[in-house]
This record gives structure tokens, sequence and C-alpha cells, in this order.
């Protein structure tokens, strides 16, 4: 059997509240409260879906009252209906400028009351299965869009025999090395929840320009010549040429724009002596400056046609001499408060 709505009604008058009661328990599981100090630690443990509000409590002030219920997450969204006895339109509009939905005097019918609950109650809880769906439909959307970006980034490696595993490496490093910076408190005003999202996601496919690379050069069982190493450098430009191209077709093109960034940027160093564009300091986007840590340390560690792979110390000590030249600093130092778990994410990742 499926439950009733919750609804409170906060109200200092016992005669008032066991009033409201008889005419809405047939519908609803009513929660009623003297007053706010008693109701409002409450109401987000009984989630109501409309809360009835008298506005003339002695000791206490209702438009605070409505202010302090939108002002917590956890019900800011329930429909507030507040009683009052005021004739003052001046004193409505505040209510309603306040945060409350509908109002009603305190001579009210019971039809009148009845129907205003059950609208609100309606309402509230339609835009939420609305919003459910949304929440479920979008993150369908982004399991999609994540399982491409893995099949793109394979594809790429697929002509990339020297990286194997390199795309879902990076990933879980850049997963990590974003966690330790926001623990740290750098760079908090870009990594919003939206931003690490899409970082973390571009990340796999930060050498897709590799798609325009000769085999020849790609695939070079030793060290390139500086002609061969000048083409490869063009898999910057490349991948940041194409998703340009995609982002010209493409209404949202936040995500798109982060992995034109990550492609473009994530061979610059902190000092400008980095490519393609020679940038330097903080014009290199984040997220270039996040990957090239990721990509350094993997290549670092690496078994690679023209050398073997280095140990997991002598990889971070080599980040660690390149701080402030090839690496941004804060990046850097979150890098070496998290290094232990680069190594594991590679041990995991070679398994």
């Amino acid at each position: 059997m499926k439950s009733k709505p919750n609804i409170a009604i906060i109200d200092d008058s016992r005669l008032k509240r066991k009033f409201l009661t008889e005419i809405l328990k047939g519908h609803f599981t009513v929660h009623a409260f003297s007053s706010s100090a008693e109701a409002l630690p409450r109401l987000a443990g009984i989630k109501p879906q409309c809360i009835l509000l008298d506005m003339e409590r002695p000791g206490e002030d209702g438009l605070e009252d409505i202010r302090r219920i939108k002002a917590s997450p956890d019900i800011a969204e329930v429909p507030v209906i507040f009683i009052t006895s005021f004739s003052d339109g001046s004193f409505e509009k505040r209510a309603l400028e306040s945060g409350a939905v509908d109002f009603v005097g305190n001579k009210f019918s019971q039809e009148i009351i009845l129907a205003r609950v059950k609208s609100h109650t309606e309402l509230y809880a339609y835009r939420h299965h609305l919003e459910d769906r949304v929440r479920k439909n979008t993150q369908t959307i982004f399991d999609l869009q994540d399982a491409i970006m893995m099949a793109l980034s394979e594809l790429v490696e697929c002509r990339d025999s020297n990286t194997a595993g390199h795309a879902q490496r990076t990933r879980d490093y850049v997963e990590r090395l974003v966690r330790q910076l926001i623990s740290d408190g750098s760079y908090v005003d870009v990594l919003t929840d939206g931003y690490v999202r899409d970082i973390v996601r571009a990340a796999p496919l930060h050498d897709i320009g590799k798609v325009g690379v000769r085999d020849a050069v790609l695939n070079k069982p030793g060290r390139l010549s500086d002609e061969e190493f000048e083409e490869m450098k063009r898999h910057t430009i490349f991948g940041a040429m194409s998703i340009n191209k995609a982002m010209k077709v493409v209404h949202d093109s936040s995500f798109l724009s982060v992995l034109r960034d990550i492609s473009l940027s994530h061979h610059e160093r902190w000092d400008g002596s980095g490519y393609p564009l020679g940038l330097s300091g903080e014009r290199i986007p984040l997220s270039g400056r996040i990957m090239a840590i990721a990509d350094v340390y993997d290549a670092l560690v690496s078994k690679r046609p023209y050398k073997d792979p280095l140990s997991h110390e002598q990889a971070v000590d080599i980040i660690r001499q390149g701080v402030g030249s090839h690496f941004d600093p804060l990046v850097g130092a979150a890098f070496l408060a998290c290094a232990d778990d680069f190594q594991e994410i590679s041990r995991r990742h070679r398994g």
C-alpha cells in the first residue's frame, strides 16, 4: 500500500493544530508542532512535502522561519503555505517574496485548505519525479560518454603499441591528483564538481591527436630523429584542431573545451620551454598542468623501445626536481603528497 505524503504543521494553537490535522489526516501523514524551535530541527528527517506555517506565534518571526526553511538544503524546495489573519497586502507580499508559495486566512474553509495542500504536494511530488528522471537520464548519458571515451582511447593505443594501458593509468592518476589538490585547498575555485568530472573523463583522450601521426614515427622501435620528434609534437595540434571542429556543432561544449585544453597543453612547461605554444605559468590551462605530471610519471615508470622503466623512486625524484620549472608548483606539491598512490595505481593496472 502506498504511504501517505508527510506534511508539517507549525502553529502555537493546540485547537488549530487539532482542527487542521482532522482536515488533512485522511490524505496525509500529519506532523504537528507548536513552535518553529521544535519543528525546524526535525523537518529534514520527516521529509515533508508541504509545510503549513502560522505567521502569528508569540516570540517567533514567521518571515524569518520561511527564510530559514529556504536556506536549509534538505527542505529548501518544500512548499510553505502560511496561515495569517493579517489583511495587509504588503505583509502577504513579503511572505511570498521570502519563499512561501501560498497563504490562507485564519477563516479558511476545510475544502480550501485541503485543495491547496493537495495541489502543492502533488506539484512538489511531480517536480521531484521529473528531476529524478532527468538525473537518471543524465547519468546514463555520462556512462555512455565514458564508454565512448575509453573506446576511443583504446583505438588511439592500438595505433601506438608502445603505450598499452597508458590511457587508463593516466585517468586514475589525474583523478587522484585532483582529489589531492582539493584536499590541499589548491585551485578550488576552478576545481568545481563539473570541471573535475570533465577532466577525469577527458584524461584518457589526451593523446587523441596521435591518430594524425604516421605509423613509422608512432611505432619506431628506437629514439626519434629531430625531424621525427617535430612530427610527433604535432599530435597536440592535431588533437586540438579535431576537437575544435566538434565544438562548433555542440551547444554545451564544457567537456570538449577541457578535452581540447588537455590535448593541446599537456606538453607545455611551467617555465615556458614546452610545446606546442611555449606557454608558461598559469597561461597553461590547469587541466594541462595536471595532465603533464600524470603523463610524465607514467612515461618514466613504463618501458619504451628506447629505454627501460625507471623505479617509482627515480620517477618521483625526477618530478620533484622539475617542480617550478617543468611542473606547476602547487600541482607538483600535490603529486609529492600522494605519490605512493601513483605507485599503487601503476601496479594495479600492470598487475
